[in-house]
């Protein structure tokens, strides 16, 4: 009876054991998930200042739900179109489709590649892109990338903003609207300050709101790490400077 009793309470205290055991691995591990979430993930916070929420997305992004992230108050999204002269974004015709189909306000934008001639990459965004009444105004993304590397070499700065102007100028012939160009800070000091009076910029500003610095700032992408329900992992959160009614000002009549 003695060895019996002793194996007994061995065998408990080892369950004993294991039950708590698994218990602090689950804390810590549902700890670890609001800890990551806190740290690393941003949501649009209410706001009397910033009223328009939108995301930008493009084949990075997996959207599960359009519907679901309609119903978080996103009001418009720009959708990645084209990159350089050749690549279409795999996503952008599903996506289009399905914005629309919820009234979530729509823009295009192209990437655009350093070195890469402006009017072809015009052309090849035009051949693309769903620009429709009611549809957000173009916009171009400028900024560095491994296929566009970062220099101050005056000659290189110039090209990138002769080849920018010349396709800058072509969507504008062609829409009846200067684009939106979307950049960041380093970018906009480079590239855009004092070459683009006319275009409304789109300003991704990750650690501070931007002032006026920033001429002619409509639109303001202040996280890379955003969450929403609806759509896999991080993507950019964005906020429209303005009023609804403002909005229409980016859209085409």
């Amino acid at each position: 009876m003695g060895k019996k009793s002793k194996k007994k309470n061995k065998k408990n205290k080892l369950k004993s054991i294991t039950i708590v055991s698994t218990l602090i691995i689950l804390l810590l591990a549902l700890a670890y998930h609001f800890y990551k979430k806190s740290v690393t993930a941003d949501t649009f916070k209410e706001s009397s200042k910033y009223q328009v929420k939108g995301i930008d997305v493009s084949h990075h992004n997996p959207i599960l739900d359009w519907a679901e992230v309609k119903r978080q108050n996103i009001t418009f999204t720009y959708l990645k179109a084209t990159e350089g002269i050749t690549h279409d974004d795999r996503n952008y015709i599903y996506n289009y489709k399905l914005t629309k189909e919820n009234n979530i306000k729509t823009g295009s934008y192209h990437f655009y590649n350093f070195g890469v001639s402006g009017r072809e990459q015009a052309k090849h965004f035009i051949r693309v892109a769903k620009c429709k009444s009611g549809d957000l105004i173009p916009a171009i993304d400028v900024e560095h990338s491994p296929a566009n590397p970062y220099s101050k070499d005056p000659s290189f700065v110039k090209n990138v903003i002769k080849e920018l102007s010349v396709m800058e100028n072509e969507l504008y012939e062609y829409y009846g609207f200067h684009p939106v160009i979307y950049t960041n800070i380093d970018c906009y000091k480079l590239y855009i300050s004092d070459s683009f009076p006319n275009n409304p910029i789109w300003i991704s500003s990750l650690n501070k709101e931007p002032n006026d610095d920033i001429r002619n700032w409509v639109i303001w992408q202040f996280t890379h790490k955003g969450e929403l329900d609806g759509i896999v992992g991080d993507l950019d959160l964005n906020y429209f400077r303005y009023s609804f009614d403002d909005l229409r000002q980016l859209q085409f009549p």
